[in-house]
């Protein structure tokens, strides 16, 4: 994927992921409840691995770090790449540089190897298990 292109699209995900949470954030505010639209829990009726992140997000902008953990571990990753990705990348635009592309490809490659590949795997299974426990 040329450079550009991968850019463009993670900057869109990150302003799509903060229009989604600033949107929960005030509807929470307003005691309404917050947005479900895990298609694959309105379809089985059990939550996926990722059920929880906005929740989960929300908790660790107002500090409550232990919360978050309770609500979806991933949400940790989540925030930290919607802090530092767009970050980075708008430093590479400025500065005419590609280290966000280039990491981003070691990140891939390093993501192929079946090990790590297996490990992630692992670690998404039992984040399911646990949103399945903590919502039944």
């Amino acid at each position: 994927m040329p450079k550009n292109k991968l850019y463009l699209l993670i900057l869109a995900f990150a302003l799509v992921g903060y229009s989604w949470i600033i949107l929960n954030h005030y509807l929470f505010k307003m005691n309404k409840p917050t947005l479900n639209v895990c298609l694959f829990r309105k379809v089985t009726g059990i939550p996926c691995p990722s059920c929880g992140i906005t929740h989960a997000v929300l908790s660790i902008t107002k500090g409550n770090f232990r919360q978050a953990v309770d609500e979806n571990i991933l949400g940790f990753p989540a925030t930290l790449m919607l802090v530092i990705f767009p970050g980075w990348i708008l430093i590479d635009l400025v500065r005419k540089k590609e280290s966000f592309y280039r990491s981003y490809f070691w990140m891939e490659s390093f993501l192929r190897k079946k090990w790590v590949a297996w490990s992630a795997l692992v670690f998404l299974l039992a984040n399911w298990g646990w949103n399945l426990y903590r919502n039944c």
